[in-house]
């Protein structure tokens, strides 16, 4: 019979504790428990608790344990009003927050939970709105708009560093905004592509915007990296796709879900230069709101197709885990 040292060209080592920072691959024998261990790296979607109501065209901020869903619509797909609503999640229950002061639907959010921001949005339909919102962990405050009013936009950032591009007034624009803790300037920068409805994971400094469309049923792939001067055009998704959910950084950005031109289940993780595909959400939603880190993303709600609302909530997990081998 083959041994381990023949395929790997080691001897699996025997130690009374597990190894503090084992390495991928690495396999041990813990002989306390007297158990054969080894390190493995998993990433999948699992489920979460579910959002109260069901809701699409909403914004998500925060952490996966510590996120807010802001805004949207919990009538049948293309109904105004939007609504006020916010929902906070602690990793494992939503709780009622606090309401917006401005109803929208399609609206950008960033930040964290007790420090997040909400912007622009569909007030009724062919409105939009500029209004911006801080928000404390418990109320929302009225602070200064944006230049361009616009719904369907994309952001990311902090409450004082936050960056929004493209979107909808009555027609697709390119336009970028940054915010520095209390007004926008419009930058000089502009999208390459003019879409709405795409993803953006980073801040004012450093950002990669992706996906989108320029008109239903036109799901865009190209993606461009933000420089805090220049938007370049990079290397395109592997799957085109519009009203996305987006979680990450300028390099360890996470994109899923939104239509394709269905709702799709598809993942893609970027790491700066090319995007790779990650596991498969378990239900595909369009206008997702989407936030978290590319190691710990969080998708709330959405739409299955152009009728059924969602309150589905799914976790994204990529970690390292110590697996027990046991014999069957």
């Amino acid at each position: 019979m083959t041994t381990f040292k023949e395929i790997r060209g080691n001897l699996i080592k025997s130690t009374s504790t597990d190894p503090a920072n084992p390495q991928e691959g690495q396999i041990w024998y813990n002989s306390t428990s007297q158990v054969l261990k080894g390190e493995e790296f998993l990433e999948a979607w699992s489920s979460g608790a579910n959002l109260p109501t069901a809701v699409f065209r909403s914004a998500a901020f925060g952490t996966l344990t510590a996120a807010v869903s802001t805004g949207g619509s919990n009538n049948p797909p293309q109904a105004l009003p939007a609504t006020t609503s916010s929902f906070e999640y602690n990793g494992s229950a939503w709780t009622t927050g606090g309401a917006l002061n401005t109803a929208r639907r399609g609206l950008g959010a960033s930040g964290e939970q007790t420090s997040g921001l909400a912007f622009g949005g569909e007030i009724n339909p062919g409105a939009t709105s500029g209004a911006t919102e801080s928000y404390n962990g418990a109320s929302w405050t009225s602070v200064n708009s944006m230049n361009t009013a616009r719904s369907a936009l994309a952001g990311d950032g902090t409450q004082t560093n936050s960056l929004i591009a493209g979107g909808l007034t009555t027609v697709n624009v390119n336009i970028t905004e940054t915010w520095d803790g209390t007004n926008w300037t419009t930058s000089p920068a502009t999208l390459n592509t003019t879409r709405r409805t795409l993803g953006i994971s980073g801040d004012s400094a450093a950002a990669v915007g992706f996906a989108g469309e320029t008109i239903p049923s036109s799901q865009l792939t190209s993606s461009e990296d933000y420089n805090g001067t220049v938007w370049t055009a990079g290397n395109p998704t592997n799957v085109a796709s519009a009203t996305i959910g987006a979680a990450g950084t300028a390099t360890t950005a996470l994109k899923f879900g939104g239509r394709n031109p269905s709702p799709t289940v598809s993942t893609e993780g970027y790491d700066g230069t090319s995007w790779s595909t990650r596991p498969n959400m378990a239900t595909g939603r369009a206008w997702v709101g989407g936030t978290g880190t590319q190691t710990a993303a969080l998708a709330a709600g959405g739409e299955y197709t152009s009728n059924p609302i969602s309150n589905v909530v799914e976790e994204f997990i990529s970690a390292p885990t110590t697996k027990t081998f046991t014999t069957s």
